[in-house]
């Protein structure tokens, strides 16, 4: 098939949430998660095991993990060489909203020079820290770059096309994405769509295999996390980029999700 990707990526949409380079500790370990963000992990040291959709992988020095969207998976340290690696969670969608599922890319490739994968990562960091138009730009360069060399690594070189019963529905997710500093209703988001909301929610799980409130607190908990590592803004201003007007009841929010204070995550991650 002579396939049109210029036309298909006409409207590609592109969000980074957070990403580190991180020495893990003995406590590093979630199990059956599905996240509403892409994961790519790059390890460059120590051993782990993930478990990808019922099937388990192993991780090692050298090994990059590509986990799109909605993907169930678990993770978890294997001995006491804890992992080391660069990472980032971030989403990229197209017309269909169903991008990464369609790209068919295998779940990890390995790297054997590592240091075109290793400047993207600190490219991204870096722009990531920054506040102007330009760096905005290149935050989004720098994700597809990654994307890009994950691809031709992993010799993907077909999309699967599927056609869109709620074209709206990618216009919805990006206003939620844009939208995090207000207060998102489920009567707003199902308005939006002409739906009740009983269906509005049967829908919403069957694309993005959460709760539309799920995915919004995953989303303003991976904002809240970006900006305390990458800003120095004060809490009390943060906590209003991300939906909040009350300290407390973003502090308990971020301790909720993260296990950590707001203020002790920033001193331990940080810039």
């Amino acid at each position: 098939m002579d396939t049109n990707y210029s036309k298909y990526f006409s409207n590609l949409y592109i969000d980074y949430y957070y990403g580190s380079l991180t020495h893990c500790g003995s406590n590093w370990r979630e199990n059956n998660i599905l996240c509403p963000f892409c994961k790519i992990y790059f390890i460059t040291d120590g051993e782990c095991e993930l478990i990808i959709e019922g099937k388990a992988y192993h991780g090692h020095k050298g090994r990059m993990f590509f986990i799109p969207s909605q993907t169930r998976h678990s993770f978890y340290h294997i001995n006491d060489n804890f992992v080391t690696k660069y990472w980032i969670h971030f989403e990229v969608k197209a017309w269909d909203n169903q991008l990464t599922q369609n790209l068919n890319l295998p779940y990890y490739i390995d790297i054997k020079d590592d240091r075109e994968v290793v400047k993207h990562f600190l490219d991204i960091f870096d722009q990531a820290r920054e506040n102007t138009l330009a760096s905005a730009f290149r935050l989004k360069a720098g994700i597809l770059s990654l994307l890009s060399d994950y691809i031709s690594l992993s010799d993907c070189n077909q999309v699967t096309l599927y056609e869109e019963n709620h074209p709206e529905f990618y216009s919805l997710i990006s206003y939620i994405n844009d939208n995090l500093h207000i207060r998102l209703t489920l009567d707003d988001l199902s308005g939006r769509m002409h739906m009740h909301p009983n269906y509005f929610i049967r829908l919403f799980k069957s694309r993005m295999g959460t709760t539309p409130l799920n995915y919004i607190n995953k989303l303003r908990m991976e904002r809240a996390k970006a900006l305390l590592e990458n800003t120095s803004l004060p809490v009390s201003e943060l906590m209003l980029l991300v939906g909040f007007e009350d300290l407390s009841s973003f502090s308990n929010f971020f301790k909720h999700y993260s296990g950590y204070n707001p203020k002790v995550f920033r001193k331990t991650f940080g810039m």
